[in-house]
């Protein structure tokens, strides 16, 4: 027996506990958001040294949020389909199956608006409006939250618009605090929209944002926005038949156009770069692009598009799709998602029902799901009623509440 003496071996790894620095580097090698978590369990002074911001900071730039699958299908079909993840990551992407899928199984009929920094706002269709939900699919302990109703469009109902849309969007910080409701139409030339911001105090007042385009004479009376992206950096993009894309900037209420690269159309997906940049993944063909964009200061002009990599996608879709597909000239692809900084894409093979993810950096391609078919062989749906949601680890990690000084322990 030695008594209270610690052995040579006992005494380097006490030194080592005592040494916040050193702690900090052990931390950082952990490699997984939910080891950090248990980690944190293990003492305050632990917990006081993990949620430090300069530390998650430090710790994402060297493992940025993991892809744990996507949730992916048509209204009252969804289904989460994992992706091959590291063993670490297995509980947690199960946790993440059984709770989307308990939840797609529970609301019959509901779609998916948005999905962000494991979060979803799934919307239903009721007595002529949409009442959303905010579900936390990583949490087992928290229920699913129904929203406030949303407030009725003040728009002028005697002007009959030629588009419409309404969409809820999780805030970018990754909190829940902060979502956004846009409601946006278009008469002739005319682009409205309202911006309303879910607070505690429920949606209060909306923000409104208007734009005069001119519109050659054929597309007074036609349909000439076709999409609305997700925000990325407080700005939301709407994809248009013309060669821009108009922008509503959230933070400031006002819409401006930006002109996009030669040669991309309908099909592109834009996500956030590092800074205030922007990466615009596009299909043309078999050939996949990706352009970036720097908008510097308060210029959002002021970068201009950067071709940063381009690539055919044949070979490598052909290897891994099997016997589901035979291409052949003119196969039409659409761009599903696309990953922060470009990481990754998810792409829409129409005639075979076959979806791609691609990681950009590798260029590693997988088949991860078949869409049904009908008895002719053809796809059962085509593109615009297919959705695919990325579903991300959330960032920063939810940790236990912290009370008492860091030299606590538990």
């Amino acid at each position: 027996m030695y008594g209270d003496r610690l052995t040579p071996t006992a005494a380097s790894v006490a030194a080592v506990l005592r040494d916040d620095d050193l702690l900090r580097e052990i931390f950082l090698r952990l490699g997984f958001p939910n080891y950090l978590v248990r980690a944190a369990l293990v003492s305050k002074r632990w917990l006081f040294q993990i949620s430090d911001p300069a530390f998650l900071s430090r710790f994402r730039d060297r493992h940025p949020p993991r892809l744990l699958g996507i949730c992916v299908g048509h209204p009252s079909l969804y289904q989460f389909v994992p992706l091959p993840r590291p063993p670490e990551l297995t509980v947690v992407s199960r946790r993440a199956a059984a709770s989307c899928n308990d939840a797609f199984a529970a609301g019959r009929g509901q779609c998916i608006k948005h999905c962000r920094n494991g979060r979803l706002i799934t919307g239903l269709y009721h007595d002529g409006r949409f009442r959303y939900s905010l579900l936390s699919p990583l949490l087992a302990e928290e229920p699913v939250v129904v929203l406030p109703p949303t407030p009725v469009s003040r728009r002028d109902w005697k002007d009959r618009p030629q588009k419409a849309f309404t969409e809820i969007f999780l805030p970018e910080d990754g909190g829940s605090d902060g979502i956004t409701l846009v409601n946006l139409w278009t008469v002739g030339g005319k682009v409205s929209a309202e911006l309303y911001v879910l607070r505690s105090g429920g949606w209060g007042v909306p923000a409104t944002a208007a734009t005069e385009l001119e519109l050659p004479v054929e597309q007074h009376h036609a349909t000439f926005l076709k999409a609305m992206l997700p925000p990325v950096h407080a700005k939301v993009f709407l994809v248009t038949t013309f060669g821009f894309t108009l922008v509503l900037d959230l933070a400031t209420a006002s819409f401006f156009t930006l002109e996009l690269p030669v040669g991309v159309g309908q099909s592109y997906k834009i996500s956030c770069a590092d800074g205030s940049g922007l990466y615009l993944v596009n299909v043309d063909g078999f050939q996949l692009s990706v352009w970036l964009y720097q908008m510097t200061g308060g210029d959002n002009h002021a970068g201009g598009w950067l071709l940063v990599d381009t690539f055919c996608i044949l070979d490598a879709c052909r290897r891994v799709a099997a016997d589901s597909w035979v291409p052949k000239n003119g196969d039409f692809f659409g761009v599903l998602a696309v990953g922060e900084n470009a990481e990754f894409v998810f792409l829409d093979h129409v005639a075979s029902g076959v979806l791609f993810y691609i990681h950009l950096r590798s260029r590693l391609a997988e088949k991860v799901y078949q869409r049904r078919t009908s008895g002719a062989g053809l796809a059962y749906s085509v593109l615009d009623h297919i959705r695919c949601s990325p579903f991300m680890m959330s960032w920063p990690p939810i940790f236990p509440a912290l009370s008492g000084g860091p030299d606590q322990q538990e």
